[in-house]
Parts: C-alpha cells; sequence; structure tokens
C-alpha cells in the first residue's frame, strides 16, 4: 500500500509539472493545462487519503507528501538531462 500511495502522489507531480509552462517533457502537455491542473488535485487527495487509512492521519500524510515533494524536486533535474547540450538561460 506504501507504494501505491507514493505512485498516486508522484502521478499528481507529474500532472501539476506538465502544466506548466516551464516543462519541456511533453510540449502536447501545454495544450491540456486546465484538465491536468484539476487532475492532480484528486490524484493528491485520493493519495493522500489512502495513505491515511492504511497508516494513520500523521504518518500518512506524510507518505504522500513525501512522494509528491520527491517528483516535484525530480522532474525538473530529468527535464535539464533530457535536453542535454540546450542553453537554459539567455
Amino acid at each position: 500500500m506504501n507504494w501505491i500511495c507514493i505512485g498516486v502522489a508522484a502521478m499528481a507531480a507529474l500532472c501539476l509539472y506538465l502544466a506548466s509552462p516551464h516543462q519541456s517533457l511533453w510540449p502536447a502537455a501545454l495544450k491540456r493545462q486546465a484538465f491536468l491542473r484539476w487532475l492532480a488535485v484528486p490524484l493528491a487527495v485520493g493519495s493522500v487519503a489512502s495513505a491515511v487509512e492504511a497508516y494513520g492521519f500523521w504518518a500518512g500524510a506524510s507518505i504522500a507528501l513525501t512522494g509528491f515533494m520527491a517528483m516535484l524536486v525530480a522532474l525538473p533535474y530529468l527535464n535539464a538531462w533530457r535536453k542535454k547540450g540546450a542553453r537554459h538561460v539567455g
């Protein structure tokens, strides 16, 4: 159950990242920004709810938030790694 909660939280973070105008992982996602932002909310709530049911409130909220934040930190690095020779500034 722990990995399911983290995976759903990571999907919520991915939705938020893909809705950002600064991302270049999937350019076609910019056409669906409103849907992706909307989808991130039920995914995040579902992740927290399933973790809270299994582990209790504080532990479950921490597990879901950890998966969410880890993905939000990793996605910009993945984006930069994919654009190896490209200039990021200027």
